[in-house]
């Protein structure tokens, strides 16, 4: 009798937490939060809640929210002040971890096997989306996202959606590339504008490779690119091809860098080293790091490099004399489409306050947290709309960015050995060791083997 009266006694309790708990859940299905529509709320000048979202929030009962972030706070006035305006409009607290780059993956991998509740937000990037995504450590959050307020984005943002389903939501963006040149150099060469094209680019590098100073050695060049690194050679034929018309990381569903037009590519380069001469025969081996000094020091007259060569250049002996302008395209009137390399915002799949953390998310990827990042850190954002803003436009390169509405951002697994065997084998075409088209071949080969074709 005493083990029935134990077994019912047990039973009942059961019963009331599994009662306590759907309860629960039920009152955060009641408070229902409208993501959708987004694009008034994502535009307006403050950022507004989605209706449903503080009642929701109340009934998930959070508190707090645990944040990582890249590095130190201290180095991230807009990712502090976005935070403050959250805890602002929903009374939840932010708890930061800042934690170094190289130590993310190893931070977070144990808690998420571990389906801890000890994070409820993730940075993200190239080096941890897809493992994050594909072991199912982050929540689905396509109910935040349509076509009407993806097209409020550069295109590139819908290159991280895996499958059709979106995981994040954009927190900066990085590495676009832009052309620089040197206006005193071009007007001493006859011109009054920037190559629009990457035949004129040819021309005028040709006219702008000069033995200044007679000693028989070049000592201005027309043009330098990177040819090295983990991702900069890559990258460069990347986005000539894509001015062709293609993109190799994603040519008719699969990787694929020996097609014609990527071939082609190549080639352009190669011809700018071996066959016109307008490029130091060092390139094999810069990265954005040498081809910037290389700006900046007055040895070249135009590059095409990241944004972040901007905040060097203003503070250089060159700073009254440079300028930027969107890269050239294959022909006149042609698509300029370049790569950004994204960070975003992610909720853990395993985090307790999910409604909660989904709201930060729709906070960041609004108009005043975009501006902010932009005004404040010098982060390109993603948001068109962001380099419209009064102080965006102080920027001297904001309407360079404004008028890049396409971009491409892909991340995939095995991208960083892909593109260890793309710029191999781009080096050996460069030396003139193999052609274009026996360097991309070979490289495909390792490719296939890489992605398992």
């Amino acid at each position: 009798m005493k083990r029935f009266l134990a077994l019912v006694l047990t039973v009942l309790v059961l019963s009331g937490v599994v009662f306590a708990a759907g309860a629960q859940e039920q009152a955060v299905s009641a408070a229902k939060v409208d993501w959708l529509p987004a694009t008034q709320r994502i535009l307006a000048k403050e950022y507004q809640l989605p209706p449903g979202a503080l009642e929701a929030i109340k009934a998930e009962g959070t508190k707090k929210l645990i944040i990582y972030n890249w590095g130190d706070l201290e180095f991230d006035p807009a990712t502090e002040l976005n935070g403050k305006r959250f805890t602002e409009l929903t009374g939840v607290e932010v708890e930061w971890v800042g934690t170094p780059d190289e130590q993310m993956m190893p931070k977070l991998q144990p808690l998420f096997m571990a389906k801890s509740g000890e994070v409820d937000i993730v940075p993200l990037d190239a080096t941890n989306y897809r493992t994050f995504a594909d072991n199912g450590w982050l929540l689905d959050v396509s109910d935040m996202w349509d076509e009407e307020t993806l097209k409020l984005y550069q295109a590139g943002l819908g290159g991280v959606a895996i499958d059709g389903k979106h995981f994040s939501v954009p927190q900066v963006a990085r590495v676009t590339d832009m052309m620089y040149y040197r206006p005193s150099m071009l007007k001493a060469a006859g011109y009054t504008a920037p190559p629009t094209t990457l035949d004129e680019l040819i021309e005028m590098s040709v006219k702008l490779t000069k033995d200044v100073d007679g000693n028989g050695s070049i000592d201005q060049w027309g043009h330098a690119f990177r040819a090295s690194g983990v991702l900069d050679g890559a990258e460069v034929i990347k986005s000539i091809a894509l001015l062709y018309g293609v993109n190799p990381d994603r040519y008719n569903g699969k990787v694929n860098y020996n097609n014609p037009e990527t071939v082609k590519a190549v080639q352009h380069l190669v011809d700018l080293r071996n066959k016109y001469k307008v490029v130091p025969p060092g390139v094999t081996s810069y990265q954005h790091g040498e081809v910037a000094d290389m700006f900046l020091s007055g040895n070249v007259a135009i590059v095409i490099d990241p944004t972040y060569l901007y905040g060097r250049a203003i503070e250089s002996n060159i700073k009254d004399d440079f300028a930027v302008a969107v890269p050239p395209a294959a022909t006149k009137g042609g698509k300029v489409t370049v790569i950004q390399n994204w960070n975003g915002w992610a909720v853990s799949s395993f985090s307790k306050n999910k409604t909660a953390a989904k709201v930060f998310l729709d906070l960041y990827r609004s108009y005043q947290a975009q501006v902010n990042e932009f005004v404040l850190e010098n982060n390109e954002v993603m948001l068109l709309a962001a380099y419209d803003d009064p102080k965006a436009k102080e920027l001297g390169y904001a309407a360079v960015l404004a008028n890049m509405p396409n971009t491409v951002v892909d991340v995939y697994q095995g991208q960083g050995e892909v593109y260890k065997n793309v710029i191999a084998e781009f080096q050996n075409a460069l030396i003139g060791k193999k052609t274009a088209q026996q360097a991309m071949d070979d490289a495909q080969k390792q490719i296939d083997k890489i992605m398992g074709y």
